[in-house]
């Protein structure tokens, strides 16, 4: 009985499994379904000011994470090498981590302090830009609820798609391929 639930259950999570790898980013089908997103304007590890608005012609990658979420760790080499490939953010693609530390203004924000997680990234040989809001405020606007979770902007600023949970390279490369031909 114990063998059969076993088998049963791993099933379940292979078959989660595959449909949520083959429908990760849902695509849209006319302009009615057009999401504009909430503009974002954070500074980064490096100390560089990012707006959201400002990458309008490009395809935008918003991955928001934090350093104790195992999900989020486990995802981030990929995402470096998505950004890698796609031109270090020098060309049609810009990628993006946000991160939510802990500060003066909101000590109760997710994560730990910014000198922590920019530590953090050094350690894990992460460098593709990270915004740091010590407010909150984008996680709030952009509704998180899980870590981590991913969207993908097309080039007129509009919501291409989005995940929550883990995504691997492939996955992401297919979502930017997909969102640079339209």
């Amino acid at each position: 009985m114990k063998i059969k639930s076993k088998v049963f259950f791993i099933v379940v999570l292979i078959s989660m499994f595959l449909v949520t790898s083959f429908s990760v980013f849902s695509a849209k089908t006319n302009n009615k379904d057009d999401v504009k997103v909430p503009n974002i304007i954070l500074y980064d590890q490096y100390g560089k000011k990012h707006n959201i608005e400002e990458y309008k012609g490009k395809v935008v990658v918003i991955n928001f994470w934090a350093t104790w979420c195992r999900y989020c760790v486990q995802e981030m080499p990929d995402f470096e090498k998505v950004y890698k490939e796609f031109g270090s953010n020098q060309k049609d693609v810009i990628i993006l981590g946000v991160a939510g530390p802990k500060s003066k203004e909101n000590p109760n924000n997710i994560d730990v302090q910014k000198d922590e997680i920019s530590q953090f990234l050094k350690k894990k040989n992460i460098t593709y830009p990270t915004l740091m809001d010590e407010s909150g405020k984008s996680f709030e606007k952009y509704g998180i609820r899980a870590f981590p979770t991913t969207f993908v902007i097309n080039k007129k600023g509009y919501l291409e798609g989005f995940v929550s949970g883990a995504i691997n390279a492939e996955q992401l490369k297919q979502a930017i391929n997909s969102t640079l031909k339209k």
